[in-house]
């Protein structure tokens, strides 16, 4: 699968990490650089970003200087405390992405090798897709969002699964207009809160949950310092220098 569009979900509060993960340095670039640099390589031609107003001019700056000016849309999270799959719901409502044609999603703190979203799969039935990992090496799976899928059909998704076959590589497709429905009935009984695991999970209850198999692939998650710091000097270096190795003239 080839999407034209990003849409970056940005508007966390980044209270673990200690500051605004998008704009957190990691190898003297920003957070935000690796999921919008990998998703424009894979083919990506315009980028949507979720965001609070405080960060949207600065993410604004990065993605236009990866994706060029006018190919970048900010949409303002004014209340971030709805949780990042409301920030998609806005992304459905106000990004100039086709409501029908799979678009890429990324969370703005996970670093992952191209050939991660390069195995995204979007089959017509399936209205969401998350590419999988059965055997994380460079994540802490405990505190990893899980699925349960057996033949690329996700069943169920959540931190706290206790039978799980595949952990979220924060990398995604959906058609946004097909969720937006769902999502919207998910808020109105949860007073308008939204995670995504929320919503991937109804989703993959409806039968519309693919989880397209990337086991094996270089990625990682930067939540805490602890992670932070193993990404720029311990085991998750790894993921990070095989990342700009795809970068380096």
């Amino acid at each position: 699968m080839t999407a034209r569009y990003a849409v970056l979900l940005a508007a966390g509060l980044g209270t673990r990490l200690g500051g605004p993960k998008p704009l957190v340095r990691l190898h003297g670039r920003p957070l935000a650089w690796y999921p919008l640099s990998v998703l424009h390589l894979v083919g990506a031609s315009e980028a949507c970003i979720v965001t609070r107003s405080e960060l949207a001019s600065e993410l604004r700056g990065l993605a236009e200087s990866i994706y060029g000016s006018g190919s970048v849309h900010v949409v303002v999270n004014s209340e971030p405390w709805r949780e990042n799959g409301y920030s998609l719901v806005l992304a459905s409502r106000l990004c100039p992405c086709p409501g029908d044609e799979p678009v890429y999603v990324s969370m703005s703190d996970h670093v992952y090798s191209p050939l991660v979203p390069a195995r995204l799969e979007a089959p017509r039935w399936a209205l969401y897709s998350i590419a999988g990992d059965r055997e994380p090496v460079y994540v802490d799976a405990d505190e990893a969002t899980k699925i349960l899928a057996v033949g690329g059909i996700g069943y169920a998704v959540g931190k706290g699964l206790r039978l799980w076959s595949h952990v979220d590589m924060g990398v995604h497709a959906a058609r946004l207009g097909a969720i937006r429905e769902t999502a919207e009935l998910v808020m109105a009984g949860s007073q308008g809160v939204l995670g995504l695991n929320m919503l991937t999970d109804t989703i993959a209850r409806l039968g519309g949950l693919h989880v397209s198999e990337a086991s094996g692939l270089p990625w990682t998650e930067i939540d805490t310092p602890m992670d932070l710091e193993e990404a720029e000097k311990g085991p998750r270096r790894r993921v990070v220098e095989h990342v700009l190795s795809w970068f380096r003239s």
